[in-house]
């Protein structure tokens, strides 16, 4: 299974139409991204991976089965050291400013899911906002955002 999801990842799914080639890299990108934010503290705990798990399933609906698969996929190309960048600059060029928006938010959300913002936590999402070309007073307004939303003060 990994073997023919990798070849799809990297574009070379001979049976796939290119749309959804596209859209399944993309959000396999966007699934990386969640995850890298759920792990910048060492501690990837179980509420995070359902909450990841729950994200993602309602953002692209999509039923438990294909979350898990598309999460797994993430989690190995994750694994396998692939460049942040790569990731981070293949949903720039693909996904409009409100969608990359709500992307940081949902990366917001994973930060802040233990109720802690760590200093590399912090840093990493000036990076991908730097990244995903967003403003940093946006990215300051997302990050009030989901504080407030979350009861965080």
């Amino acid at each position: 299974m990994f073997s023919s999801l990798g070849q799809l990842f990297k574009g070379d799914g001979k049976n796939q139409d290119s749309k959804h080639s596209d859209e399944y890299r993309l959000r396999v990108a966007t699934c990386v991204l969640l995850l890298e934010a759920a792990y910048a503290d060492d501690d990837f705990s179980e509420e995070e991976c359902k909450t990841i798990e729950k994200m993602v399933g309602q953002r692209f609906k999509l039923d438990q089965q294909e979350t898990l698969e598309l999460l797994s996929m993430a989690e190995a190309e994750r694994e396998k050291g692939a460049d942040l960048y790569s990731f981070a600059r293949l949903v720039n060029e693909q996904y409009e400013r409100p969608r990359k928006l709500a992307v940081l938010d949902l990366l917001w959300e994973i930060v802040y899911n233990d109720g802690i913002l760590e200093a590399h936590e912090d840093a990493l999402m000036h990076k991908l906002g730097t990244l995903l070309g967003v403003r940093h007073e946006e990215l300051m307004a997302l990050k009030v955002s989901v504080r407030k939303r979350m009861g965080l003060s």
